[in-house]
């Protein structure tokens, strides 16, 4: 597969996992951008051990991860408003509904990297565990272990109840 073939079918799930992760649509653009940077110039040595899409993902988790350690810290920011398409009634639930998602951002974007990494991948961008582990260069039972410990804190952090979700 060429380097256009992989930007088109997997760019959008690359941006989605940055964007969860720094919050700010312009930066996981450019983290974005940087990403297939580093996979054009990869290309020619990817071996195949993984598929496509973990190993971009791994790339653009090491990307994403440079940036924020220097950074050291990075404000969230919310998600833009795209209220001006909705009917007037459906405007408050659009806002109770926004104002949900955004303290589950918050929450998520306030975990320690670990856990950041992991809950994006497993829950949000719904990899397996082995998908995980291969894009995070973990064992199977850290990916387990980490995403059980991770659901916890956000559980506690949001005030809800434990609902003996396996990882």
């Amino acid at each position: 597969m060429d380097w256009e073939e992989l930007y088109h079918q997997y760019s959008d799930h690359v941006f989605k996992f940055i964007y969860f992760m720094v919050g700010n649509k312009g930066i996981a653009e450019d983290l974005t951008h940087d990403t297939y940077v580093r996979v054009e110039k990869a290309l020619p040595n990817y071996r195949g051990e993984s598929s496509y899409y973990t190993w971009i993902i791994s790339i653009a988790r090491n990307v994403t991860n440079d940036f924020l350690r220097r950074r050291k810290k990075i404000r969230f920011i919310p998600f833009e408003n795209n209220l001006h398409d909705l009917t007037s009634e459906k405007v408050e639930e659009r806002i109770i509904q926004e104002e949900s998602t955004l303290e589950v951002m918050r929450v998520i974007h306030n975990l320690k990297l670990n856990y950041r990494n992991v809950i994006i991948l497993r829950k949000i961008q719904e990899l397996s565990v082995e998908e995980t582990a291969e894009a995070l260069g973990w064992s199977s039972s850290k990916v387990k272990s980490t995403t059980y410990r991770a659901m916890e804190k956000l559980r506690k952090e949001l005030h809800y109840p434990d609902n003996g979700e396996e990882a």
